[in-house]
């Protein structure tokens, strides 16, 4: 008689799915990072009421957020054939339209719902940053775009990063739907073990095993990096550094 539940089969799969990790990090990183990216622009673009810009981007928010990403995956897969085509009709090139990689498309399609999710996060971090901090740099002679990278943008990445990396590792769940656009990474590789065997249920936990290991370590190496980041660093103004000593000292005391 078989057993209901065969327990060595759940390492075995465990072993199996292993190589298939980095196509689902590779996705989810992939993903986040261009995500990120988008949803500083989306922040800023609606930080400065950008005409236009800023309406587009208040729609296109409200969709990728309206609608579910499978939905969405299964949409983009359909529509990136059908808008090289038009463009193949339109300047009369010979692109093949089914050349593109799924890889690619699910990357995009989930970036695009990251940037939805991460842009209000980055933009409530932006501001939280102390005016005066901004005001400071200005007066130090930095350009708008200076002040941007140096200041406002590190002192908000502190503020942000606990919910971005939240958003990474929901990122790295979200990487399962990519199956159904036959793109093999743990989840689609434990289907097909589950098929080859009957073994379904021991399949899906070994995935499940998997995928709360990866979780527990990007949540103990962020933490870590939390720390890091959240350490005092020694700040000094440009050519002046026993005035700021000095205005340190306690009164009635000589520098």
């Amino acid at each position: 008689m078989d057993t209901i539940i065969d327990f060595p089969a759940i390492g075995r799969y465990v072993l199996d799915l292993v190589p298939y990790i980095p196509v689902t990090l590779a996705l989810s990183v992939v993903a986040t990072v261009v995500g990120t990216l988008l949803g500083l622009g989306l922040a800023l673009i609606k930080l400065a009421r950008v005409p236009v810009l800023s309406q587009i981007s208040a729609v296109l928010v409200s969709y990728l957020r309206g609608t579910p990403p499978l939905v969405q995956l299964l949409l983009n897969v359909n529509a990136v054939p059908i808008a090289i085509l038009y463009i193949n009709h339109a300047f009369g090139t010979d692109w093949d339209a089914m050349a593109l990689s799924p890889f690619l498309v699910a990357a995009f399609t989930f970036a695009l719902t990251e940037a939805a999710y991460s842009s209000e996060t980055i933009r409530a971090a932006l501001l939280s940053v102390d005016r005066r901090e901004i005001e400071a740099a200005h007066a130090l002679g930095m350009t708008s775009w200076q002040t941007l990278t140096r200041v406002t943008v590190p002192n908000a990445a502190v503020v942000a990063f606990p919910t971005l990396v939240n958003h990474f590792i929901g990122m790295l769940k979200q990487s399962s739907l990519a199956f159904v656009v036959s793109i093999v990474e743990i989840t689609a590789y434990a289907k097909i073990l589950g098929g080859r065997d009957y073994r379904f249920f021991e399949a899906y936990l070994a995935t499940a095993i998997i995928y709360w290991a990866l979780t527990v370590l990007i949540e103990q190496g962020a933490r870590w990096i939390e720390r890091s980041m959240a350490r005092p660093r020694p700040t000094r103004l440009p050519g002046r550094p026993r005035a700021r000593a000095a205005a340190q000292l306690p009164a009635g005391a000589s520098a």
